[in-house]
């Protein structure tokens, strides 16, 4: 009751011809319609464009190319260029119902005060009940619908014109969920191999191949080959003293070549008989002495870890 009052008495001392609102945005509209430039193709038929745009504007069906005239009833900033071109105001060709006499039309009947509850006439009808509120399923939206001339978030990315691409195959046209890379029954590592094998042909580098595996031998064979390797690898105990000690490495986990056997070290009875002393002795006979025993015999060590004095 006091909203409409305030509203009628304002639009009253407003001395305007359309509602502030919608003359504040015309006025918007009218700065904006200056990069325009018209050419006339008929009566009241105009050709409106730009650098960037072009659309055809009819003031005797009040309408334009654009839409937007044909949807608000506002005349666009395409029309006001042509407007302004037939000596006329952009206002005369805005809809009545932005008027101020259809909104003073609208406002001018006064709402009669109501008295309290202890005055109201007893009817004998049951009480009202309040309405059932209706919940729909979902989550309930919290962002407003914004209108189709409102710029958008600068600082938000957005999903528009972008292609879609699949999570799982790559390609474009389908995402994850509809992708039918899985019914064909590819497995993991053929899936991967693929999708290397695509970014190379994309970015121009050749695919890495795989490493040839070994040929499988007959089982009457491998015996024999192994005796072999071992008899070629082992040397002999003349050539053991005179060749340094090979290096034992372990091959990798991946690496497609044979595993090195391993060497024994050498022993007493693996020494040739040149380095091995002499058992015989022109005093004793052939039989070792104490002395002789004691000198071939390794030193002992101490429990702290050093050699016993002498």
């Amino acid at each position: 009751m006091t909203r409409l009052y305030t509203k009628r008495e304002g639009i009253q001392k407003y001395a305007g011809k359309l509602c502030p609102s919608i003359q504040d945005r015309l006025e918007k509209l009218k700065v904006e319609s200056k990069a325009f430039s018209d050419t006339l193709a008929g009566s009241f038929l105009y050709e409106v464009g730009s650098q960037y745009e072009r659309h055809v504007v009819d003031l005797v069906k009040k309408t334009c190319s654009c839409r937007s005239w044909d949807l608000n009833g506002i005349p666009c900033k395409h029309a006001i260029t042509a407007i302004y071109t037939n000596i006329e105001t952009p206002e005369d060709y805005t809809h009545s119902c932005y008027f101020k006499e259809t909104y003073m039309e609208i406002y001018k009947k006064v709402l009669p005060p109501m008295p309290g509850q202890s005055e109201w006439a007893e009817t004998g009808q049951p009480a009202p009940l309040a309405p059932h509120i209706y919940k729909p399923p979902g989550r309930p939206p919290k962002q407003r619908k914004k209108a189709s001339d409102e710029p958008r978030n600068p600082y938000k990315a957005s999903r528009q014109n972008r292609p879609v691409r699949c999570g799982k195959c790559k390609k474009e046209g389908h995402n994850s969920r509809g992708c039918k890379a899985g019914i064909t029954g590819e497995t993991p590592w053929q899936r991967r191999q693929r999708l290397q094998r695509e970014k190379a042909v994309r970015e121009g580098v050749p695919a890495p191949r795989s490493a040839p595996q070994p040929a499988p031998q007959p089982p009457s064979q491998q015996p024999t080959q192994t005796s072999n390797m071992m008899s070629a690898t082992q040397p002999s105990s003349s050539q053991q003293g005179n060749q340094p000690r090979p290096s034992h490495k372990r091959a990798g986990w991946f690496s497609s070549s044979q595993p090195e056997f391993h060497t024994p070290r050498e022993t007493w009875d693996t020494l040739p008989s040149s380095s091995q002393p002499s058992h015989a002795s022109g005093s004793t006979g052939g039989v070792r002495t104490r002395g002789q025993l004691a000198a071939q015999r390794p030193p002992k060590m101490n429990p702290v870890g050093g050699k016993r004095k002498e």
